[in-house]
């Protein structure tokens, strides 16, 4: 069971697509879903119950992006909480299960 926490410190994630998930996956990861951006119906959650993420590799100055989704970077952006993803994959070259990326919280 993976938990919330990595040995490293850092939070589990698990990427899903937008099938009913609910926050939490099975092992205590959390369940997150990339944001369909200024189209999709913004937020930090999604319908299914997974955290909306956005990608970037630049510094942010904020936690959300403006759609509301959680800003994620592979890069280490600047003021950004690591997770690890202990399974699925944000695809386009983005990080696998196992990797560390960065990941911005809100309000935890």
């Amino acid at each position: 069971m993976s938990g919330f926490y990595a040995s490293n410190g850092s939070i589990n994630v698990t990427v899903v697509n937008t099938a009913p998930h609910g926050v939490y996956a099975a092992d205590g990861s959390i369940n997150v879903t990339r944001s369909l951006g200024p189209s999709g119906p913004g937020g930090a959650y999604s319908p299914s119950g997974a955290w909306y993420v956005t990608n970037t590799s630049s510094p942010v100055n904020t936690r959300r992006a403006p759609d509301g989704s959680l800003y994620v970077s592979s890069t280490g952006a600047f003021g950004a909480q690591p997770i690890t993803i202990v399974s699925g994959s944000f695809g386009g070259g983005s990080p696998t299960p196992g990797s560390n990326a960065w990941f911005f919280l809100l309000g935890i």
